[in-house]
């Protein structure tokens, strides 16, 4: 098992992650895919052998951590929004597309450890890029032992990244369409109805009625986004 990428880019690797480690070795299993090392296997580290496992179980670790962090962040932020919605916004954050993001942000990818025969271009794919994200939380947490670090790495990082790649997450992976059509139906509320008021070269602008007043609007690329952003905003004015 090659570890030198690894090893001889630890401060680079701390850097990024704004957090300096006092075990180095968890830092370097973070990036031990499971193809390398199945379990635990024995290693060479400055001139004597120690035992390391692969990320998997800091992994395990790292993914109840954020999700009980992201948990939290949007029940405060959010206060006053059903669990429906807070649950739907979490999914968002936690899921294996916005840790790809946080990866690559990052380039955290560069230094993982695996077999490229077995893996090969598969190595690239968005779960073992999120699984490296999950399992530096779970190091960070067991070097620490303090949630206030893994939250600096959560708002700081992975928060930032997050929104400031908000509009391609959402593009990727949520339809506030239909979100909000299930949310209101469940309620008994009427489903709101989409117009195009406006279409230019900047793309589509649509204004959504409800019961014939209009409620939101929004404007998109293509008149799905303009939709889905109409509905987004009109999440945003009620209260569900």
């Amino acid at each position: 098992m090659n570890l030198s990428k690894v090893i001889n880019n630890i401060d680079n690797i701390e850097n990024k992650i704004q957090y300096h480690f006092r075990d180095k070795l968890l830092l370097i299993q973070s990036f031990i895919h499971s193809s390398v090392c199945n379990g635990f296997c024995q290693i060479e580290l400055d001139g004597g052998s120690v035992v390391i496992g692969n990320n998997q179980r800091l992994e395990f670790l790292g993914d109840g951590i954020l999700d009980y962090i992201a948990s939290e962040y949007v029940y405060l932020k959010y206060p006053t929004f059903s669990e429906d919605f807070l649950s739907s916004y979490k999914s968002l954050i936690v899921n294996y597309y916005t840790l790809y993001k946080v990866c690559v942000s990052l380039s955290l990818q560069e230094f993982l450890v695996f077999n490229y025969e077995s893996l090969g271009r598969n190595s690239a794919n968005i779960k073992n890029y999120g699984d490296i994200v999950e399992a530096v939380i779970g190091a960070i947490y067991l070097d620490s032992q303090n949630m206030n670090c893994v939250k600096d790495f959560f708002y700081n990082i992975v928060l930032r990244i997050f929104n400031d790649n908000l509009d391609d997450i959402v593009e990727n992976l949520f339809d506030w369409k239909g979100f909000l059509q299930s949310l209101l139906q469940k309620r008994g509320i009427e489903v709101p109805k989409y117009s195009l008021i406006d279409k230019n070269q900047e793309g589509f602008y649509i204004v959504a009625y409800l019961n014939g007043v209009e409620v939101s609007s929004g404007f998109g690329r293509t008149k799905k986004e303009a939709e889905k952003q109409a509905a987004l905003n009109f999440i945003k004015k009620i209260e569900l």
